[in-house]
């Protein structure tokens, strides 16, 4: 019997403006198209991929952009399965790298994984969610195996990866191993018997290899969805922690507030597209306003700002950090929920910052200071990076930066 004639129109119609939102390439477009009036048709719902590599503990809401689209399909009716990639990040994505990253131990990845999906979980449905370890399909893999995989692709496809390819023509070294990370991640998609494959743009290559290995096993061979990177906070370079320019999931929903304010205007429509909890009749309006002149940058940022700060800590927490933060700038006000330090004796400031966790090392603390960007309130600025804390400071109210307090008592 046609699919096709038992499918609801308005509801297929309904499900692809929603998923086809802020999406920069579908492929096959007709395919996916196909794939989801079957799944109307049939009642069966597409298994939704997305594989992590659990390198660190370091997850910031650039890359929250796939899981987002995760959890529409979820509120949709369909399933996620995150993809724990406990043997590719012992090897490290390659892709955009100019140099092999250093192997990490089971131990290392297995508590980065938890870690990770913690922060995930901010985000996706856990009721709604597979997690699923490549342990249970590698670890029994033998020799014959792997060469049977390895024979079903080509050097020569292989190394017209982007990344491969710059590297070879640069003179850099590309191990051998990091030839089978797309070939891993291609044969997840196999075991899990993935529909559709999340990713961002420079994805594209391992994610196409997923529908090649299931070609080869008559499988039908999954859709890949495929979304731009989120810019940093500076607004010229994809968002990474080791260029500082990051939101981080574990950031407090002031400090998320606060840097949300710091971005370019021209960001706002992306972020609000990408980063925020915005319905998509909501993001309509606001990006009318924007382009229409009917609100001011600023007023539209706070709007943006809260509602990022609602996707990870909720609507009221939102509304919350609009307050506090124009207590704070606006009415040149402290927030009213500054942590408090107690020290006993003379200690360099420094240390005293990185103690109370208001900064992470004696460098960063050292460089903040250095920048201008440590002072009493109500008092001076503090430029020398061997200033002693000292009982004169007590009930003191340390800034640092222009969003974190620390009450010293």
């Amino acid at each position: 019997m046609n699919d096709e004639l038992q499918y609801d129109q308005a509801e297929f119609e309904r499900q692809w403006n929603i998923l086809s939102q802020g999406i920069s390439e579908i492929t096959p477009e007709d395919e996916f198209a196909k794939m989801l009036k079957h799944s109307l048709s049939s009642g069966q719902p597409l298994r939704v991929k997305c594989g992590i590599d659990p390198t660190n503990t370091d997850v910031h809401i650039g890359h929250m952009v796939p899981y987002k689209k995760m959890r529409q399909f979820q509120d949709l009716g369909h399933i996620g399965i995150v993809v724990i990639g406990d043997y590719t990040a012992r090897i490290g994505d390659p892709t955009g790298k100019i140099e092999s990253r250093p192997a990490l131990s089971a131990d290392d990845v297995k508590q980065y994984a938890s870690d990770y999906m913690e922060q995930v979980f901010s985000v996706l449905d856990k009721e709604k969610t597979e997690i699923r370890y490549q342990t249970e399909w590698f670890e029994g893999v033998g020799l014959n195996t792997v060469l049977s995989w390895a024979a079903e692709t080509t050097v020569a496809k292989l190394v017209s990866h982007d990344t491969f390819k710059k590297r070879l023509d640069n003179g850099d070294s590309l191990g051998l191993h990091e030839l089978f990370y797309p070939v891993l991640q291609g044969i997840d998609s196999v075991f899990i018997d993935a529909d559709v494959e999340l990713g961002g743009t420079d994805q594209k290559f391992n994610v196409l290899m997923g529908r090649d290995y299931q070609k080869h096993r008559n499988k039908r061979p999954q859709i890949a969805m495929l979304m731009p990177l989120l810019m940093g906070t500076c607004g010229s370079q994809k968002m990474s922690k080791s260029l500082g320019n990051y939101i981080g999931i574990k950031d407090e929903p002031f400090d998320k507030f606060g840097k949300v304010m710091s971005i370019p205007d021209e960001l706002m429509e992306n972020y609000a597209l990408y980063a925020s909890g915005f319905t998509m009749q909501q993001r309509e309006e606001f990006n009318s306003k924007i382009q229409n002149g009917e609100i001011h940058p600023n007023e539209a940022k706070k709007q943006l700002a809260s509602s990022v700060v609602s996707v990870y800590h909720g609507e009221e927490t939102g509304v919350q950090m609009r307050e506090q933060f124009e207590r704070v700038f606006a009415k040149k006000k402290l927030p009213d929920d500054i942590p408090e330090f107690k020290f006993s004796e003379e200690k360099k400031l420094i240390e005293l910052l990185v103690e109370a966790k208001v900064l992470a090392s004696n460098g960063e603390a050292r460089r903040m200071i250095k920048q201008g960007a440590v002072s009493i309130v109500d008092g001076d600025k503090i430029s020398d990076t061997e200033y002693i804390a000292t009982a004169a400071l007590k009930d003191q109210v340390v800034k640092v930066g222009k969003r974190k307090f620390l009450k010293l008592i």
